[in-house]
């Protein structure tokens, strides 16, 4: 209930908190201008409805006889008028907020992320790499599958906080479809091509990305953990070297 009266102040532009990604918000804003003009569609609908099934129901002897209605122009041109009118909000609407979730804001970082079976690689601008697989690192002990909260910082994507990150992405094998979870923000991995999207993290913090396209067998574990840091320890790691620890892969 908290979460919708957040949400509902939201369609009207009232914000108490920066959110924790963006555009999630702009998603939360489209579901509920959607959702409060369903509701009230919804309630012109059935209230008259509900009072016309009860008012002017049959009864015996009283209303036996069909009885001729006349009809209402001016109510026809307005039950005509009023639903264009929310359609070309609606449609208008939901452009400007699709604009603004695909248009990267100015001086975003760009990292080039390639999906593969399965797992993502980033390439930062300056040449270095994370290979983000974590599902395929053994546990030298058990030779099982790492939990998630064994992944190393080796395997996760550094990212800096509030610094919004345009995402060059390919594939080099099948589609895959890159889902960064607190952003609500999802684009297809193509081979052979170059799709984009961006998003940015507010709160440092450990967040997931998700394959959110059946890409085989292993579709399921295709994760990738980004870490967000403040800016200032995102340039001390972004300007040394990759922890050379060696990983046992089960290729």
């Amino acid at each position: 209930m908290r979460r919708t009266m957040l949400g509902l102040l939201g369609v009207f532009g009232l914000s108490f908190a920066e959110p924790v990604a963006e555009p999630a918000q702009l998603w939360d804003k489209m579901y509920y201008i959607w959702l409060a003009i369903s509701v009230v569609i919804y309630l012109v609908v059935f209230i008259p409805g509900a009072y016309f099934l009860v008012r002017y129901r049959y009864r015996k002897g009283s209303n036996e006889e069909a009885q001729h209605v006349q009809e209402n122009p001016a109510l026809e041109v307005l039950w005509t008028i009023v639903p264009v009118i929310i359609v070309i909000y609606l449609a208008t609407q939901s452009f400007a907020f699709y604009k603004s979730q695909r248009t990267a804001p100015e001086g975003a970082m760009e990292i080039k992320v390639t999906g593969f079976m399965w797992g993502w690689s980033f390439e930062y601008p300056n040449g270095k790499q994370v290979y983000a697989f974590f599902n395929m690192v053994e546990d030298p002990e058990t030779k099982s599958y790492l939990s998630f909260d064994k992944i190393p910082d080796v395997a996760k994507a550094y990212i800096p906080a509030g610094v919004p990150v345009k995402v060059l992405l390919t594939s080099q094998d099948v589609i895959h479809s890159f889902y960064v979870q607190p952003a609500k923000v999802t684009e297809d991995a193509v081979p052979g091509r170059i799709t984009h999207m961006w998003f940015k993290i507010n709160q440092p913090g450990e967040y997931w990305v998700f394959c959110r396209e059946y890409c085989g067998t292993k579709h399921s574990k295709m994760a990738a953990v980004l870490k967000v840091v403040p800016k200032e320890e995102f340039e001390k790691w972004y300007g040394g070297t990759i922890d050379s620890k060696q990983l046992s892969l089960n290729k």
